[in-house]
Formats: structure tokens, C-alpha cells, sequence
């Protein structure tokens, strides 16, 4: 019996390790977050983003977001902000593993987190929010990152998927300049829970998977809707007066690109079913698009109808 009893403790030590469904937060860095969020933008949009780190794992999230998950009614006290939907977790709800969430739609994928990033040391030196920082590149699927980290905060944690480094990551930009994280403070974290659990409504897709759906999102929200989420009908969004804004097609901007997913698709060669000559008198009705009634020499046309 007391085998038995020491066998389920260590299988359930096992499962958690494996498996941790929440932390606490130690340290909480505040970022502003500024990314183009449509190709055809003039200006970057900004969201406030929060990286909660706990003992094992951490969470990075739109601030502004968390704001209106306690508040559901008001106006976040954070003007001139876009909320990016974007959330990712490290060692939860898998330990060594790292969860992307894109809302809405709950698009999740999930990376490896032990040498995701091959980072290249640099020289020279910063200073961000205090911080004495050192510098540091990489390439990752697409987009080459410039980062500047301190070792004064031994976390290798840092906003995005961003990690690896010997300290946490306060800022970063892609060579672009479509996605810029800047620390903008450090606080002592208050001992509040974060998890995530993976859910029957998640879609679990690849990281190419994904950024093809984004892609769909930007240019056809009502047919991203329909593909994710098949009971819905139609999606609108409405201005403050509840009336239906029309939705533009746009091209995404995604953190990751793989190039599979731009490659110009071959038009379509137009296809010729007919050619028919009209008399000049009454050709100036014609016009694109409009439906065309077809009679036939020697086909009873007034008894079967046109074609």
C-alpha cells in the first residue's frame, strides 16, 4: 500500500511538471508595443503590453485588453491605443514549450522553447528604463530582430516569443521597423495566478498555418469567420451608433513570414463559353454584368423559354 501510495505521488510530481496549469507572478515589465497592423498603414498603432513572469513560466498580453477583461463596461484609461491581440505563453500549459494565442478566432501554435532563437551577440551598449543593456540579433522565420537585454534582471524571458538571452529583453525591433517593443517600467509582481488552458475552442494550427489564416483575416473577415467558425453566419463590426462598418480588404502584417505564403497565385485564364454578334440598334444597353436571354433559330422559344 505504501508503495503504491509513493508511486502516485511521484506520477502525479510527474504531471505537473509536465503539464502546469498556473504561476504566480514575480515581475511584471510594461512594454509599448508598436506594430504595423496593416501593410496599406501609414503610421505604426500602439498597444500597452504586459510580460508577467512567475517562478517557472510567464505571460505577455495587451494591458489594454486585461483592462477591459475586468472592466467590461467603461473606456480604458489608455488613449490613443489598439489593442493586438496577440498573446503567448512560455512553459504553460507544457513545460519547454511556448503557446501563441491570436484573438479572435483562438488561433494556437506552439514551439519548442530551448534554442528557438540562435542568437548573435553583439557589441554595444544602452540604456532602457534604467537598465544598462547589451545587444544582441537574431533571425526568426522571416524577420531579423535587434534586441537590447540586461543582466541586472537574470530573466531570459522578453516581450513576444522573444527569450533566450541571459537577461530580459527590455527592447526590440525587427530590421523592418513594423514591430517595436520598448520597456517603459519594472514593478514588483503581487503574487496574482496566470494560466491558460488549451480548450475545445482553440483551433491548434502550425505557425505557417497560422499566419496564412491571418492573412485571410486582413483581407476577408467575413470568410476567416466562416472557415474558424462554421456555425457563424456573418460577422459585421458597428460604430458607436450601431451602424455596420464596411470591412476593406487589407493585406496583414504578421510577426512571422514565411514566404510560401506570398507567392503569387497564377491568374485565372478567362474562359470564353460563347460569341454571339448583336444588331447596332439597342447595343447601347448592353453593359457588364447584365443577364442575357438567348433565342435560337428553330427552337420553340415561346414555349420552352430562352436560354
Amino acid at each position: 500500500m505504501m508503495k503504491r501510495t509513493v508511486y502516485c505521488l511521484l506520477l502525479l510530481l510527474y504531471v505537473n511538471c509536465i503539464c502546469a496549469q498556473s504561476d504566480i507572478t514575480k515581475i511584471r515589465a510594461i512594454y509599448n508595443s508598436d506594430y504595423l497592423k496593416y501593410e496599406e498603414d501609414d503610421s505604426l498603432s500602439r498597444d500597452i503590453s504586459l510580460l508577467d513572469i512567475g517562478t517557472y513560466a510567464s505571460r505577455f498580453c495587451s494591458l489594454v485588453g486585461e483592462w477591459y477583461n475586468l472592466n467590461p463596461v467603461g473606456r480604458a484609461p489608455y488613449p490613443g491605443t489598439t489593442i493586438k491581440d496577440d498573446d503567448v505563453y512560455k512553459n504553460i500549459p507544457y513545460k519547454g514549450k511556448m503557446l501563441s494565442v491570436h484573438f479572435p478566432g483562438r488561433i494556437v501554435t506552439q514551439d519548442a522553447i530551448n534554442n528557438l532563437f540562435d542568437w548573435q551577440l553583439l557589441e554595444g551598449d544602452s540604456t532602457v528604463c534604467g537598465y544598462p543593456c547589451h545587444k544582441a540579433q537574431t533571425t526568426f522565420r522571416g524577420r531579423t530582430w535587434t534586441a537590447w537585454y540586461t543582466l541586472d534582471l537574470p530573466y531570459s524571458d522578453g516581450p513576444w516569443k522573444l527569450c533566450g538571452l541571459p537577461g530580459l529583453i527590455l527592447h526590440a525591433c525587427d530590421n523592418e521597423g513594423k514591430f517595436v517593443f520598448n520597456c517603459i517600467g519594472i514593478e514588483n509582481g503581487d503574487g496574482h495566478p496566470f494560466t491558460y488552458k488549451i480548450g475545445n475552442h482553440d483551433n491548434i494550427v502550425s505557425a505557417e498555418r497560422a499566419e496564412e489564416l491571418l492573412i485571410l483575416e486582413a483581407a476577408d473577415r467575413d470568410g476567416y469567420y466562416k472557415l474558424i467558425m462554421p456555425g457563424l453566419t456573418r460577422f459585421w463590426v458597428t460604430d458607436k451608433n450601431g451602424r455596420i462598418i464596411k470591412q476593406m480588404p487589407k493585406t496583414a502584417v504578421p510577426y512571422e513570414v514565411f514566404p510560401q505564403n506570398h507567392k503569387k497565385k497564377p491568374a485565372k485564364k478567362k474562359q470564353t463559353l460563347g460569341k454571339a454578334k448583336i444588331p447596332v440598334a439597342g447595343s447601347g444597353k448592353v453593359k457588364m454584368g447584365k443577364r442575357i436571354n438567348i433565342q435560337l433559330d428553330g427552337y420553340p422559344y415561346l414555349e420552352y423559354a430562352v436560354l
